[in-house]
């Protein structure tokens, strides 16, 4: 199926491989949006007129819930478009998570039409109306049934193919609102099967569970939305791609503090670099020019680039680096250290370390931690004088011996 989408979207947007451009995936929602809404539309017109021949609720059920799907796609239509405006003075970031409200209105979309087809289906099992024999479940019937299946399994997977093409949320969430459509037919399948074996009630207990799975698949839709609404945080490998890249320009010895904002499909950075401080101010500002192009270029947006000059050439760095590191490696409160900076002023030899601790580590726990490293250090380099900073940050490396 990804071999089909990835032919029609190269016959059908211009520059479709060009992904992370607005208006490309712009194009991308829009075909999905309209293919959705013609395959879907087709779908619930014949499913309402069959449930009605064959008197079934489920039936009838699953084409509301084919028009819920239709309704879907408009919204992901409006989504798409809403999220390629450029910035203005009220929203300087632009309108990227516009497809994240889309998605959340998609979810609240299916959970109202999930608890109304419930209510249908459960007041007709109190009232023992589905106990009425409808016409009998026909090969030929269900050889329809069965063909709408395998219609909305495809546009599930022709969703899901654009989604990942452009790595869009969205898409992906139409495309398991798709895919449980599917899943309700099959539903209603096996109640108009029980229909013909004398299981009367089936049939509304069919529709029953449609609008349970609908009413689920809405409020897990919900969750998807809203958490990239509040700001969650990235996959762990965009943060392993990012470090990979920053420690691979030249003249970073290392690189930390790492902070994605993902505001749509734009990546907001900030990157702290450890580097030499025998570098003079314009290469230091040149090769954190040279990290940011190449972290936009995998991930567009915005890059700020923090330089930290370390002392890579004082007498006990390695030193005092070892030990501690293996202190860190020792606790598994600690997680890794970073920003090791020794000088020597007014005669004093001083030290400045940052060290990272699990979020499980009370903070008043913090002056303990840092008073034994101290104590550490004090014992093995008497005439130094250290700083220790403990801090939680959710993208550090766990050290290792």
């Amino acid at each position: 199926m990804d071999r089909i989408t990835r032919w029609v979207a190269k016959k059908s947007i211009p520059d479709w491989e060009n992904t992370k451009h607005p208006r490309v995936r712009t194009r991308y929602g829009l075909l999905e949006g309209w293919v959705s809404i013609a395959v879907n539309l087709v779908l619930a017109v014949v499913k309402l007129a069959l449930g009605l021949a064959v008197s079934s609720a489920g039936l009838v059920a699953d084409a509301v819930h084919s028009l819920s799907d239709m309704g879907s796609s408009v919204v992901v239509i409006f989504s798409f478009k809403i999220s390629s405006k450029p910035p203005d003075k009220e929203h300087p970031f632009g309108h990227a998570k516009a497809e994240y409200i889309g998605t959340l209105v998609v979810a609240l979309m299916m959970v109202m039409a999930g608890f109304q087809i419930g209510q249908q289906s459960l007041a007709a099992l109190w009232r023992g109306s589905s106990t009425v024999e409808g016409p009998p479940f026909t090969l030929a019937v269900f050889l329809v049934l069965l063909a709408f299946m395998l219609a909305k399994e495809a546009l599930g997977g022709f969703s899901r193919g654009l989604g990942k093409m452009i790595d869009s949320e969205t898409l992906k969430a139409d495309a398991w609102h798709h895919r449980t459509d599917a899943l309700s037919t099959g539903i209603v399948i096996l109640g108009l099967w029980g229909r013909n074996w004398g299981i009367y009630w089936m049939d509304a207990a069919a529709g029953v569970l449609v609008a349970l799975w609908i009413v689920y698949t809405g409020l897990k839709l919900a969750y998807d939305a809203i958490s990239p609404l509040l700001g969650e945080a990235v996959p762990p490998g965009e943060i392993d791609a990012i470090r990979a890249i920053a420690n691979g320009v030249p003249g970073v010895e290392s690189s930390h503090d790492i902070k994605v904002h993902k505001y749509g499909h734009f990546y907001f950075t900030t990157i702290h670099m450890e580097l030499s401080d025998r570098l003079d101010v314009h290469k230091m500002h040149e090769i954190a020019v040279i990290m940011e192009t190449r972290i936009l270029k995998r991930f567009p947006g915005e890059c700020v680039v923090h330089m930290d000059p370390v002392n890579l050439f004082h007498p006990l760095l390695h030193q005092v680096s070892d030990v501690i590191k293996d202190m860190v490696v020792a606790r598994p409160e600690l997680v890794e250290f970073r920003d090791l900076k020794l000088w020597r002023e007014d005669g004093q030899e001083k030290g400045d370390v940052e060290i990272c601790v699990t979020p499980r580590l009370p903070e008043e726990e913090y002056d303990q931690i840092s008073s034994l490293v101290r104590s550490e250090i004090a014992q093995r380099f008497p005439a130094l004088e250290i700083t220790v900073r403990m801090k939680v940050d959710f993208t550090s490396e766990v050290l290792r011996a």
